[in-house]
């Protein structure tokens, strides 16, 4: 492409095929500039949802360890009221 290039510039008459070939390239480029950017917008849009969903989880990993320890407690205190209601039962029962 760069002898092309340089070739081009020498000539003082560029043929009809040498043109279409400048604006063919040039057309290339334009796309793959747009292909760039799209990907790098995508990159972008990713990555956030990446951190929002980093951000999600961390959030979520909290709430399920303070509805464990919550849990934790309500089955302490059902196995402490199970025990008393056994111990007045079997005090009734003599």
């Amino acid at each position: 492409m760069k002898e092309r290039i340089e070739r081009l510039k020498k000539l003082t008459y560029i043929p009809h095929n040498e043109i279409a070939w400048l604006i063919e390239q040039a057309e290339l480029a334009v796309k793959q500039q747009e292909i760039i950017e799209e990907n790098k917008r995508q990159q972008d849009v990713t990555v956030h949802q990446f951190r929002q969903a980093q951000k999600d989880i961390q959030h979520l990993s909290g709430e399920s360890r303070r509805y464990k320890k919550a849990l934790e407690k309500i089955i302490t205190n059902l196995n402490f009221a199970i025990t008393v209601a056994q111990n007045e039962l079997e005090g009734d029962a003599k």
